[in-house]
């Protein structure tokens, strides 16, 4: 673990955080409070050695609440709009949206391949509260977007700024399925642009110090580069599914498997109905076009 203030740890995550993995933060105050499970069996195993108070949810999904129910001691918080999809696995899969494209049994076994437990929920906090656990506190910053109910948190007194799935990674923002709003995805860059951070701690990129507004920018430019790909290729009237099959949104260096594909089909269909929104695309059975 990596020391950041007087009681906040930053815990790696193995795999450099990738998929179904991510950094976490362990508070270690009047209350230990662990910030998100995903950290891998290995920190798990240690950390399940001392008791831990309170698990702190930056939203619902697989990555963040994976580690949930090894700790069946501790309360879960969470944000009331993601409360839903972490309490049972059919409010998961109701999220995520799994009826689109015939995804039913690519949801199932998605939810068996990592071996998701439903977790429960004992708190739900919203936007500005204050979470006291002793001389740590932190400010919920309700972040939506990527989930409904995603979350920063912010403890001013050192500047910093936990960003969850804000994650600032190349790949830029992750928007694949029902729940995710991208317009909302970009006032939430906006709003942990204005509190600007000293220190941003990001799920999948781990401690940040250097250009954090530069780096919020790019983060936010990548959701702009991909819809004008896609109203490039909307230049044929295409259906969701045709536009996937150009894998605009993961590249097409990579070989997608069936979960990936749907998640590319989700990510598209998310552009498509933004562009139907603001008037510069319309739809007729089933196949977009400009207008």
């Amino acid at each position: 673990m990596v020391k950041i203030t007087d009681h906040i740890w930053f815990i790696e995550a193995p795999n450099k955080a990738r998929f179904p993995y991510c950094h976490c933060l362990l508070i270690d105050d009047e209350m230990r409070v662990l910030m998100d499970t995903s950290c891998g069996d290995e920190k798990l195993r240690e950390l399940i050695k001392s008791p831990i108070d309170v698990i702190v949810n930056t939203h619902f999904h697989e990555d963040h609440i994976l580690g949930n129910y090894r700790f069946p001691d501790a309360e879960v918080w969470i944000h009331t709009l993601d409360a839903p999809g972490a309490r049972t696995l059919t409010g998961f899969k109701e999220y995520y949206g799994f009826s689109e494209f015939n995804g039913d049994a690519i949801g199932q076994a998605f939810i068996e391949s990592i071996d998701l437990h439903a977790s429960p929920v004992h708190r739900e906090f919203a936007d500005r509260e204050v979470l006291d656990f002793g001389r740590t506190k932190l400010q919920v910053i309700h972040t939506p977007g990527h989930t409904p109910g995603h979350c920063a948190f912010y403890e001013g007194e050192n500047g910093l700024l936990f960003v969850g799935d804000i994650d600032l990674s190349s790949f830029g923002p992750w928007y694949a399925h029902r729940c995710s709003d991208i317009d909302e995805f970009i006032k939430s860059i906006h709003r942990c642009a204005e509190i600007d951070p000293r220190i941003v701690v990001s799920s999948h990129k781990g401690i940040i110090t250097d250009n954090i507004q530069g780096r919020l920018k790019a983060y936010e430019e990548v959701i702009y580069r991909k819809e004008e790909e896609i109203i490039e290729a909307l230049k044929v009237p295409s259906t969701a599914e045709e536009l996937a099959a150009q894998q605009i949104i993961y590249g097409k260096k990579h070989t997608l498997d069936e979960f990936m594909m749907w998640f590319e089909k989700m990510s598209v269909l998310q552009h498509l109905q933004r562009l139907v929104k603001n008037k510069r695309a319309a739809v007729a059975d089933g196949r977009y076009y400009l207008i």
